[in-house]
């Protein structure tokens, strides 16, 4: 070797991802910029080096991540064992090099591969109605070779790809037209502007439409530019655009209506089997040919205890809108609907719109490379093994797991526990490093979204809770959670893991978990509107009543439990019980930070905490609008 490093970057990350309107489309673009920086780390190590971060091979330079695995065989013409559909490597990596390499071969390798994927969706989709739009061609072009972001340095200093970032060589200029209605940057692709050429972009898209294999694909009103539709389409044609086919479970993927509809199909499977059976039987004889979802390989639970019966199959099928019939009154004909309003009439519980996106990230991962680099990445290759079997096993489904960077949806009560197990496993992978210095933690966020709010600005709210509120505001190793009604961003809450988990991270019990026994028990005056008015006009604005927190936080807890105790039943509880009921209360509504590695418990009240802990005890279900 060289004794030089090579340290690569490509972007842009979040307009590219986050710009996704479809779970197909996050899906599709985590993997494609994974799958790139692949095809980076192959070109290193054709050229003789070594990838040093992530950990991707052992010293003999046998690969174990299997994506780059894949991308390798691929490149060798052979036969894949695996088809990897998860993006499992970071967008940035640093590797060890020789003498004489070439940093121009890596950018041509990426190039070659993203041009590849280019191409296939062109011919599969553009090629023979491209005459049919105004520069359709040149759009295409610029905007295919103008995308990507490459970075790259050599030398010791990790701090060099950041000033390098900084040196922009490239800036992309403002589009003409009319935007995309994906990527609101990008110019459409027909090249008309509607204003003085509706008829023929009308046409144009109208042609595009009837041409796909499946015009599900795309919405009637959608008109996307060259870089969405490569995102939308390309898994599509994958065999022919990166070399193997995605497995059915990632081209077809669960909508967040159905992600929000699984408590309910789950209860009424698991309580009411006929009922459910029934639904199915009307639902499916609507004259509007009721949509269903392709479930693949995802929600084995589900899967598993409808699997001996056809109608329970088709079942859990249903398009998630069907279990709401707000939404249902819209897909259904009017006999249909009006055969389904008993059995609506029978749930137990109205269904929640809500579901939850999960993201994680290591907390100064840089600080940590610089420690033990090796051990780092040993340890970050340990906490992605089985982090996919994990979410699964908990109804949700992985967008995202490289290196320290985990993205996921669940249905709403999945989302705190598998939060708790993934910042215990990456403590654990550090641990079992052995290496006594790493000090390892991670943060979290989890936004509970109503699943018709448009998927760009769940993501986007996503990255600000975990970046501003759960590690600059909170002090890192620490979880925010965030509520988004349909109305928008309702209300945010965050603390330390170590308070999270009830004063022990390693620990599967949380500070909510209590409030869940009360609302088993049909108690609900611990949420009643008068008790939560009380706690917001009463104590969230109050005064320090002492110079001393500890101090402060019981003289509040004596007024709180007072004014309770004036509202409940006084005989639905004894004296203890109502004393645990309000301790857990101050657990949740007074704020807690990390400062200086250690955890800050103020006298700051906030009723976001009751309100967290009351939409987590009903499962999002009943919550007002």
């Amino acid at each position: 070797m060289s004794g030089k490093y090579f340290h690569f970057t490509i972007g842009p990350v979040q307009g590219f991802v986050a710009q996704s309107r479809r779970t197909r489309d996050l899906l599709a673009s985590s993997f494609l910029l994974s799958y790139l920086s692949g095809h980076a780390m192959a070109a290193v190590m054709d050229q003789g080096g070594s990838i040093v971060f992530p950990d991707v091979h052992d010293q003999y330079k046998q690969i174990h991540n299997p994506l780059l695995q894949a991308i390798n065989q691929t490149l060798q013409g052979k036969e894949l064992f695996e088809k990897p559909w998860i993006g499992s490597l970071p967008n940035r990596f640093k590797a060890s090099i020789l003498e004489g390499f070439q940093p121009q071969k890596v950018e041509e390798a990426v190039q070659r591969a993203w041009i590849k994927i280019a191409d296939t969706v062109w011919t599969e989709t553009v090629s023979d109605i491209a005459v049919l739009g105004n520069g359709t061609r040149e759009i295409w072009e610029r905007q295919v070779h103008g995308w990507w972001e490459m970075a790259w340095v050599i030398g010791d200093d990790p701090t060099l790809l950041n000033l390098r970032k900084n040196w922009r060589s490239y800036i992309p200029t403002i589009e003409p037209g009319d935007k995309c209605t994906l990527m609101p940057q990008l110019q459409e692709l027909s090249g008309y502007v509607r204003s003085r050429h509706r008829q023929q972009q009308d046409i144009f898209w109208h042609s595009f439409h009837e041409n796909q294999r499946n015009a599900l694909d795309l919405r009637e009103r959608e008109r996307l530019s060259a870089i969405a539709l490569i995102k939308r389409f390309y898994p599509l044609y994958a065999k022919k655009a990166i070399g193997w086919e995605l497995p059915s479970v990632a081209v077809k993927f669960p909508p967040t209506t159905y992600l929000a509809a699984f408590p309910t199909i789950l209860r009424m499977l698991e309580k009411s089997p006929e009922q459910a059976k029934k639904f199915a039987s009307i639902a499916l004889k609507s004259s509007k040919n009721t949509q269903t979802v392709a479930l693949a390989d995802h929600f084995p639970l589900l899967q598993r205890k409808a699997e001996k019966d056809v109608l329970l199959k088709k079942f859990i099928q249903l398009d998630g809108n069907v279990f709401f019939p707000r939404w249902a009154e819209k897909d259904v004909d009017a006999e249909t609907f009006a055969q389904l309003k008993p059995l609506y009439l029978g749930l137990s519980k109205e269904p929640s719109p809500y579901y939850a996106i999960l993201l994680m990230d290591g907390d100064q991962l840089g600080k940590q490379l610089q420690k033990n680099e090796q051990k780092v990445s040993k340890a970050l290759s340990q906490f992605c093994k089985e982090l996919n079997d994990l979410v699964r096993n908990h109804n949700g489904v992985v967008i995202y797991a490289g290196g320290d960077d985990v993205l996921a949806m669940l249905p709403v009560p999945e989302a705190l526990p598998v939060a708790v197990k993934l910042q215990q496993k990456y403590r654990q992978a550090f641990r079992e490093g052995g290496e006594p210095t790493l000090q390892a933690t991670s943060s979290a966020a989890i936004l509970y979204a109503h699943c018709k709010t448009p998927l760009k600005s769940v993501l986007q709210e996503g990255h600000h809770l975990l970046d501003q509120v759960a590690k600059d505001q909170t002090g890192r190793d620490s979880l925010a959670i965030g509520i988004w009604k349909s109305s928008g961003v309702a209300l945010t809450w965050s603390a330390p893991w170590k308070v999270v988990c009830d004063g022990n991270p390693d620990q599967a019990q949380t500070i909510f978990d209590g409030f869940k026994e009360y609302t088993r028990n049909g108690d609900q005056t611990i949420f009643s509107n008068q008790f939560l008015y009380k706690l917001k006009t009463l104590y969230e604005q109050a005064p320090m009543l002492t110079d001393d927190p500890e101090e402060h936080r019981q003289k509040l807890k004596r007024l709180i439990t007072a004014d309770y105790v004036r509202i409940m039943d006084s005989e639905k509880c004894n004296e203890d019980e109502i004393n645990q009921r309000i301790e857990n209360l101050m657990k949740v509504c007074f704020v807690a930070k990390r400062k200086d590695d250690n955890v800050e418990l103020t006298g700051e009240f906030r009723v976001a905490g009751a309100l967290v802990a009351q939409f987590l005890a009903q499962e999002g279900e009943g919550v007002v609008e």
